[in-house]
């Protein structure tokens, strides 16, 4: 049983960081590096703050490049052993904030030693460089506001691995509010590693990174139970994620793929933070549905493409979404239960065929 659990959490999740690399080395292609305790921008030298980064002799700190995103590790070696990872990006010395966890060891005097921490999301604003104050204090500050660390128990969490990983719940703070909880695992770690971080629930919205709508988006009327679709659109796709969120693809009049809508919507159903296309067109040349079965393997997708990145809705043995980014895998979550976990086969009919490719099976 163990077996399978394993090989069904290793097909939907993985590191985080899938493409890490260390940002230290003199040969290092990174546009960031760590000079005299100083944030500096590699070629022109220019700090991203006035005051060093370092916050004593107790803390150390490391810079890290995954893909775009940059990780300004911080270990302390005080007794509460804290790590904090700012992750942001840096482009021609622009600056965005994509989040921090921060994760600490505390005692409790019955059960001894545990792990606890929060995960702090921006709200993709531009962050003004230089800082006066210390880059990671400012950064921190700005993401998390004065919330602190307190301890969400994680004993009743389902965590699909052997005993050998770490797993933390911790509180989740969205542009400074609070924003429900998130589990963590640190696979065949008895410590948070950087390196080994895998989310196993609510995790950091990656799946509506490039178009984001307001949250007082109003809640569908007349909602289809469990989907984001409305009574009067056909389910084309709809699952609920591991991850708490639901993504559905609906549509309304799509006898042909000049005709009608289909809308690909991510959230929840009381508010839902991603739409495409924003306004409810044809989906000629926007959405193609693609065959990509092979022996007795079946597997069918609903895809589309906005800008660097590409969704694949997958109908498999196990459904689940999966986001691309410039053709690397950055995001994929499994369907939970769910009655529409399915191309429906209306879908056939009002989208384009594609034939299958390479990028249907990152």
């Amino acid at each position: 049983m163990i077996a399978v659990l394993l090989c069904s959490f290793s097909a939907v999740a993985g590191p985080m960081f899938p493409s890490l690399k260390s940002c230290m080395d003199a040969d290092s292609d990174c546009a960031l590096a760590l000079k005299d305790d100083f944030l500096v921008d590699a070629q022109s030298g220019q700090r991203l703050s006035e005051s060093a980064v370092s916050a004593g002799a107790m803390s150390v700190f490391w810079l890290y490049r995954d893909g775009e995103r940059y990780i300004l590790e911080e270990e302390n070696s005080s007794q509460s052993k804290t790590r904090r990872w700012l992750v942001f990006s840096y482009n021609n010395g622009k600056v965005l904030l994509d989040g921090a966890y921060i994760f600490s060891i505390d005692i409790d005097m019955n059960t001894g030693p545990y792990w606890h921490g929060y995960d702090c999301r921006g709200d993709a604003k531009p962050f003004a460089v230089p800082t006066k104050d210390s880059f990671s204090d400012v950064a921190l500050e700005e993401l998390c506001g004065g919330a602190e660390g307190w301890v969400v128990s994680g004993k009743d969490s389902v965590v699909p691995v052997s005993a050998k990983g770490l797993a933390v719940s911790v509180p989740v703070y969205h542009a400074r509010t609070r924003d429900g909880s998130a589990t963590y695992l640190f696979t065949e770690s008895d410590v948070p590693d950087l390196s080994k971080l895998v989310c196993l629930s609510n995790c950091a919205d990656i799946a509506h990174t490039p178009e984001r709508v307001s949250h007082e988006t109003a809640p569908l009327k007349g909602g289809q139970d469990g989907t984001l679709c409305s009574d009067d659109e056909d389910i084309y796709f709809s699952c609920p994620l591991t991850g708490g969120k639901t993504v559905s693809v609906c549509a309304s009049g799509n006898s042909k793929p000049s005709a009608g809508f289909v809308q690909y919507r991510y959230g929840v159903p009381g508010k839902i933070e991603m739409v495409f296309p924003k306004s409810a067109v044809p989906p000629k040349g926007k959405f193609f549905v693609v065959n990509a079965s092979e022996g007795s393997v079946n597997l069918n997708i609903i895809k589309f493409k906005t800008g660097p990145y590409t969704y694949l809705v997958n109908q498999a043995f196990v459904s689940y979404l999966t986001v691309l980014k410039d053709d690397k895998l950055i995001f994929r979550q499994r369907c939970a239960a769910g009655g529409y976990s399915f191309i429906n086969r209306s879908a056939l009919q009002g989208l384009q065929s594609r034939t299958k490719s390479a990028e249907d099976f990152r």
